[in-house]
């Protein structure tokens, strides 16, 4: 069902990748005309982006126009600047003028598999469950266990949030999508710019296919969090009046309320699937620094998140910056990815129904301590079995990566999955965002270079910088981790079923019941975080991902036998 429409994006990717290459146009742009500088025409009065066009015009884009990114930029808009909008590129294409090379390098997939583990197979999809068999069992009654596949490829992240069967909210979008993360940060609202249909793709059922809504020309969404409850509120308003809101009224349909702002969300920031995350999301296009649209990210940092909610750039080190001006180059780079891979509380719980936007920015070994101050652990959903509240972690790379070996030596995220690689002689890092395994593997380097157009004989396995060639260690590492996290799993799932049977001793408040509960939530968190969500399985901070699984495996045997002790 999938395959067709997959093929149309590839092939489309293919066509302006090849555009590129030729220096052609495409999208009604033409690459090949000169840009002027940035500061002559109307732009930069005092009143007027000045800010802005200073940052250009000492940058290393001063001798872009203005209107290279925003379409409408010129006379019209200096007349009239409510009637003629200016707008913003989001797509990569807008960029790809002068950055082909990233680009290209950014939309390559090779839908591979370089370790035994996760990978970017896309077709056909790769279930969780396959390599978690217990998981259906000890996520009971989460929207994860109709359809969670292992991870693809960035330039396909907007795509697959679309396609998934499962249920999906306005707030997880924000990390397949610049366009949505910089108006719900700066309060901007967005626009559907023409009648857009939609696919409720999570709305199918066995032999009944998927509902479909129209979102209308000029449907007006609104993104705001509150810095202290983490409360979304988001609305669509239709240009009929029709308001569909994130926190829907009692007499209000929230299925069709959450479906709408969905849907509308999708139809504003149409333009940029299949990739969703451009180039401006990672990068300031006026100062040319490191760019960070995460609001949710920046309130963490800055005094709410982490287990002592005081915030800091890395909660875990002493004097950790408040701010990502005061961090140091190393956690500048890590924090650009950690935007995104992070363990976030993000759409509508299951348990109280309120829409939410927060970052733990916590281990997951703080994590339970954490949301029960915070949320009181309402926050995600209860398990169908057990009929008890529990965690669903996201992919926690950064949490986990803080502390390890390679974090202490100074190593970013962009060391190791965006090794410096040259192309026409131009040495540049890598924009693929795959895993290392991928460049220190012949034939799948040979066919990325092939495809991109990059210089082959110039070896990029980032390993090989520091130290010889580790794959075969890291590996090994892994499957080690890998059996340790087998054996919580199957205590995990033993765990489930027993609490599931104690319903008396729940009713009747039985001490050895509480205290199973707790330990088994403690257990569920750190394993379901770190062997199931966190994409490394392990290999980010081997040392910790096994004492956490010891420590998983301590409170299952606090909680099976006070299971035993409740039932007798």
């Amino acid at each position: 069902m999938r395959v067709p429409a997959r093929l149309g994006v590839v092939s489309a990717l293919c066509v302006a990748a090849f555009g590129l290459l030729l220096g052609c146009s495409f999208e009604g742009v033409d690459y090949r005309a000169p840009v002027v500088a940035a500061n002559e025409g109307s732009c930069g009065a005092p009143d007027c982006h000045s800010d802005q066009v200073e940052a250009l015009a000492v940058g290393v884009h001063k001798d872009a126009a203005c209107d290279s990114c925003h379409r409408g930029t010129g006379t019209e808009h200096a007349k009239d600047p409510k009637k003629a909008l200016a707008t913003i590129d989001w797509t990569i294409n807008g960029c790809a003028e002068c950055h082909e090379d990233e680009a290209l390098t950014y939309l390559y997939d090779d839908n591979a598999q370089a370790g035994p583990f996760g990978g970017s197979i896309r077709e056909p999809a790769q279930p969780k469950a396959d390599t978690f068999p217990e998981y259906k069992t000890i996520l009971a009654g989460h929207a994860f266990t109709r359809e969670y596949n292992e991870e693809g490829a960035h330039a396909y992240m907007l795509d697959d949030h679309y396609d998934i069967l499962r249920g999906k909210f306005e707030v997880c979008v924000q990390c397949k999508s610049s366009k949505l993360s910089w108006a719900w940060k700066n309060g901007k609202p967005l626009t559907v710019a023409s009648d857009t249909e939609i696919t409720l793709t999570h709305t199918a059922t066995e032999g009944v296919p998927p509902k479909k809504v129209m979102v209308p020309k000029g449907t007006v969404i609104t993104y705001k969090t509150d810095k202290i409850t983490r409360h979304v509120d988001a609305r669509a308003t239709l240009p009929s009046g029709t308001v569909f809101s994130s926190a829907p009224k009692p007499s209000d349909d929230a299925t069709l309320s959450a479906n709408m702002l969905w849907a509308s969300t999708i139809a504003a920031i149409k333009e940029t699937r299949p990739y969703g995350a451009g180039c401006n999301h990672c990068h300031d296009p006026h100062t040319t620094k490191l760019r960070y649209l995460r609001q949710a990210m920046l309130q963490s940092i800055e005094g709410t998140g982490g287990i002592k909610g005081s915030g800091g750039v890395n909660p875990y080190q002493a004097g950790s910056a408040k701010n990502t001006d005061e961090a140091s180059a190393k956690d500048q780079q890590i924090l650009a990815c950690a935007q995104c891979h992070v363990e976030y509380v993000c759409g509508k719980s299951g348990i109280d129904k309120i829409d939410r936007d927060a970052f733990g920015w916590a281990k997951a070994k703080d994590l339970h301590e954490l949301y029960t101050k915070q949320f009181g652990y309402t926050q995600d959903y209860k398990n169908a079995i057990m009929g008890e509240p529990l965690i669903k972690s996201q992919h926690p790379e950064t949490e986990l990566y803080w502390s390890s070996v390679h974090y202490n030596a100074g190593a970013t995220c962009s060391s190791c999955h965006m090794p410096e690689v040259t192309r026409g002689g131009r040495t540049f890092r890598s924009h693929w965002l795959t895993s290392p395994y991928k460049y220190s593997d012949a034939k799948l380097w040979g066919a990325f270079a092939a495809k991109t157009g990059l210089d082959a004989n110039v070896s990029a396995n980032p390993c090989a910088r520091c130290h010889e060639d580790r794959t075969a260690r890291a590996i090994e590492q892994q499957r080690t981790f890998f059996a340790a996290q087998a054996e919580v799993e199957k205590l995990l799932s033993q765990s489930v079923t027993r609490i599931g049977d104690l319903k008396a001793q729940k009713r009747d408040g039985s001490a050895a019941y509480k205290t199973a509960l707790e330990a088994h939530q403690r257990a569920h968190v750190i394993w379901e975080n770190l062997a199931v969500s966190e994409n490394s399985m392990g290999f980010h901070n081997f040392e910790e991902s096994m004492s956490s699984m010891a420590e998983a495996n301590k409170q299952l045997g606090i909680a099976l036998s006070n299971e035993e002790q409740a039932a007798k």
